[in-house]
């Protein structure tokens, strides 16, 4: 009601009497003193069904083609343009991974050890044997760094060597910063206490206080010395207490296996087969709603595609040297050989160039989403012609052309 505009009862009449004289009519028997509009509410009910319908597939286009621009946003971390996938000569030796901060290049790396915690292993001895632990208290004392702590447990003159053995784990089971473990082989048992973690700050040490138990069961010597893991990347050394490493602030994380005295080649690039896919999902989300627009002169009539036109001849000329070019029908297509040549040597290029062709998008995607429902109609552009009467598309303009018209409204309405 907002577009109704009044109009002098002069005007009414005397355009109604002009409209009888082109229909070669005489003045009418009885005036017409009422009107019903369920005629025209019947085609704005319909149009309005129409429209919903339209605006429905619509915005689900719009929706495809979002999600699809999204892939190409750098500010989104998981983002198609932000992929990385690593190359490897020797992934047996070193698994390497990266992230969208990780940047694109070839690197050298070299193993010259690997991190290991530190064990200690007493002698193999048969488990029904006679203990060789003395009979009595017996107290020892596990060192690590500045960190002591001391266990006891009473041996008697029953034990075997397996319950001297069974015992000393039972004792260390509460400490956090080693691990007791008994292993069997034929008749003979053996019992190993090593560090949890890995590195030079690993290194513990055991030793009696009260008794021979550490002693004489041979856990005071040292198995596997705890030593950090040192590497050569791109020719600068590095040491870690562990076998997994964060380079590059956490962007580059590597996973140690293998050491060896030869160079492993490594090379960190854009995810070029899922940068693809989602370069063919843009383009086809392009040219769905490029389609259905030319589909939908009647109901979307004002919703042409020169906004999206426009950027997409826009970016072709960016875009034109990665294989983008603009069809006679005003859709994208792509030619994927050149696209896997010039993205290769120009990714940064290729990736600023689709930024702002997918921001673009997204921007007349909002706008086109924010306008009003009945913006989407065109505007009955008859109804101040000299012929009212001629048909027309459907829209919300029809009570202005009921009034143009000269008809009269009643209690009927």
């Amino acid at each position: 009601m907002d577009r109704f505009n009044h109009i002098p009862y002069s005007h009414r009449v005397g355009r109604y009497h002009f409209q009888m004289v082109q229909a070669k009519l005489s003045t009418p028997v009885e005036p017409i003193f009422g009107y019903s509009l369920q005629p025209y509410y019947t085609r704005q009910r319909q149009w309005m069904t129409d429209l919903s319908d339209s605006l429905s597939r619509l915005y689900r286009f719009f929706a495809d083609l979002d999600k699809a621009a999204r892939e190409f946003d750098p500010s989104r971390p998981n983002s198609a343009i932000n992929q990385r996938v690593v190359a490897s000569s020797a992934p047996e030796a070193a698994a390497v991974q990266a992230d969208f901060r990780a940047a694109n290049g070839a690197h050298r790396l070299r193993i010259v050890s690997l991190a290991s915690g530190q064990s200690h292993t007493s002698k193999a001895l048969p488990g029904d044997a006679p203990a060789v632990v003395a009979e009595g208290l017996q107290q020892f004392v596990l060192r690590m760094g500045e960190q002591e702590e001391r266990f006891t447990y009473y041996a008697k003159a029953t034990h075997t060597r397996a319950d001297s053995l069974r015992s000393i784990a039972e004792a260390l089971r509460s400490n956090s910063l080693v691990d007791a473990r008994i292993t069997a082989q034929d008749q003979s048992v053996a019992l190993t206490v090593s560090s949890r973690r890995t590195g030079a700050a690993q290194s513990f040490e055991l030793r009696d206080v009260a008794g021979n138990a550490i002693r004489s069961l041979g856990l005071d010597r040292i198995a596997n010395r705890a030593k950090d893991a040192i590497f050569l990347w791109d020719g600068k050394q590095h040491t870690s207490p562990s076998n997994q490493i964060a380079l590059a602030d956490g962007a580059v994380q590597l996973s140690l296996h293998q050491a060896g005295t030869s160079d492993i080649a490594i090379e960190i690039m854009p995810d070029m087969e899922q940068l693809l896919r989602h370069t063919r999902t843009l383009l086809n989300g392009y040219n769905r709603l490029h389609a259905f627009l030319a589909e939908q002169p009647p109901m979307l009539a004002t919703q042409k595609l020169d906004a999206f036109t426009r950027v997409a001849q826009t970016a072709e000329g960016t875009l034109g040297r990665y294989g983008f070019h603009v069809q006679q029908n005003g859709q994208l297509a792509l030619d994927e050989s050149t696209w896997h040549e010039a993205v290769a040597a120009n990714f940064s290029g290729f990736a600023t160039a689709m930024a702002d062709l997918s921001r673009s998008f997204r921007e007349e995607i909002v706008r086109v989403q924010n306008k009003p429902f009945a913006s989407f109609s065109r505007p009955y552009q008859a109804a101040a012609s000299s012929n009212p009467y001629g048909q027309a598309t459907a829209s919300v303009m029809q009570l202005h052309f009921a009034a143009r018209t000269g008809l009269f409204f009643n209690q009927l309405w």
